[in-house]
């Protein structure tokens, strides 16, 4: 059987490059940031990354209700109201407190990377004078 014939019955056009579905979701995975040992950050990581840690970071216990469908979504739906405003006293603190925590923890990023520029700098500096 070649390589564009079908298996089990299957159309040619049905068949599937498993490898080249794995490397895509390997890919998809690298990108999510899911996949903590993975390959070299590419160009543009860092600026994806932080761009997403900028959409994230503020934290509220206030979020829209879905309305489901029928008459579950019809009851359910204003009673889910009046109990997420009886428990934001309990849960808005713990917003408050990651919110503050996700920003001091992007600024001391920035700080990082800051550091890491002007170091970076100074041994192409020191790099280029010994030449």
């Amino acid at each position: 059987m070649s390589s564009g014939e079908a298996k089990n019955g299957e159309s040619p056009g049905d068949s599937v490059d498993v490898d080249e579905l794995f490397q895509r979701l390997r890919e998809e995975v690298r990108r999510s940031g899911s996949d903590p040992g993975g390959a070299a950050p590419r160009e543009g990581d860092r600026e994806a990354a932080r761009a997403e840690a900028e959409r994230l970071w503020p934290v509220s216990a206030d979020r829209s209700l879905r309305l489901r469908p029928g008459v579950r979504g019809g009851v359910g739906t204003p009673v889910k109201g009046v109990l997420r405003k009886l428990m934001r006293w309990y849960v808005e603190p713990l917003a408050y407190d990651q919110r503050s925590f996700n920003a001091a923890s992007l600024r001391l990023i920035d700080d990082l990377q800051q550091q890491v520029d002007q170091l970076e700098a100074e041994v192409e500096t020191l790099r280029n004078g010994r030449r």
